[in-house]
């Protein structure tokens, strides 16, 4: 497992504590070595808190530039789910313009290809349930495909059969993109970056304040708590599968209703809104009978 894979699995939650703490602790060394040089004339001090100046403007800069690029993949992952959510259902709508049963067949196929992208955003830090949704997206790119190959029979319109090839690749090919955008996190070296800047960054001003003889380790502490935060906000982003931000599957939830409405379900689900056929034994008109709820549909 790479550096990045490791970094990007471990809780950011933990990380950005030990980060916290250690610019607490920078801050602290720092302040305690100005104590010792209270007697330093007044031009190293000066020298020292312009120093500390120019590394926490640098610090302010990168941490901005960070944040950017992490709200930036952010947008984008969002707009892939977006777009493939628009991709499934323009091939459902398309789906009509088929015969039955190929028409069932592949409506069918889009609604269980629909389940299976909301599981893959619900799985959050489940790798396994990750990897199963994965596996049952690709298997039934598979069904789906087939049944676009089938639609090409004598008779068939080369426009609709045209339309059904166009949608159902782009499907497909969203499907990569997303599992591409969900790894697409920033490299955790510039994470070790940024920490050796703010630490360093820290332990000069902390200096400062300490040959000053002015009692600033609240302020140290304070601005510690704060480049802290900032931190647990950048990978909190950073991860779409684990972070408390959450991408969102209301697309796929909003296409998954349209297709229950268009079925008579009432935007139910399947298990809820279909029921097992069966025959009443006495059909009397008096026997009351309590149907069972389909399992499977």
């Amino acid at each position: 497992m790479s550096f990045d894979k490791a970094f990007y699995l471990f809780d950011h939650r933990l990380i950005a504590l030990a980060m916290i703490i250690l610019l607490v602790a920078a801050g602290e060394i720092g302040y305690r070595r100005g104590l010792f040089r209270r007697e330093s004339k007044a031009a190293v001090r000066s020298l020292m808190s312009g120093t500390s100046a120019a590394m926490l403007g640098l610090l302010g800069l990168l941490l901005g530039f960070t944040l950017s690029m992490a709200v930036s993949r952010w947008d984008e992952r969002r707009e892939v789910i977006v777009d493939e959510a628009n991709a499934v259902g323009t091939l459902w709508l398309r789906a009509g313009l088929l015969e039955a049963p190929l028409c069932n067949e592949l409506r069918d196929a889009l609604r269980e290809y629909t389940d299976a992208r909301i599981a893959l955003g619900g799985s959050r830090g489940d790798r396994a349930a990750l990897r199963a949704a994965r596996i049952e997206s690709e298997s039934l790119h598979a069904l789906i495909w087939s049944v676009v190959e089938r639609a090409d029979q004598p008779g068939q319109s080369n426009a609709v059969l045209s339309s059904l090839i166009t949608a159902a690749n782009k499907v497909i090919d969203l499907h990569e993109l997303r599992l591409a955008s969900i790894e697409n996190y920033l490299p955790a070296p510039l994470f070790l970056l940024l920490f050796t800047v703010a630490s360093v960054s820290l332990g000069f001003l902390a200096w400062a304040f300490g040959a000053a003889n002015q009692g600033g380790r609240t302020a140290i502490v304070a601005l510690g708590l704060l480049i802290g935060a900032v931190f647990l906000l950048i990978m909190d982003i950073n991860r779409p599968q684990r972070g408390t931000i959450e991408i969102g599957i209301e697309s796929f939830e909003r296409v998954g209703e349209a297709m229950s409405v268009a079925l008579g379900r009432g935007g139910l689900p399947a298990v809820v809104a279909t029921y097992a056929n069966a025959v009443a034994e006495k059909n009397d008109g008096k026997t009351s009978y309590t149907f069972p709820r389909a399992q499977e549909v």
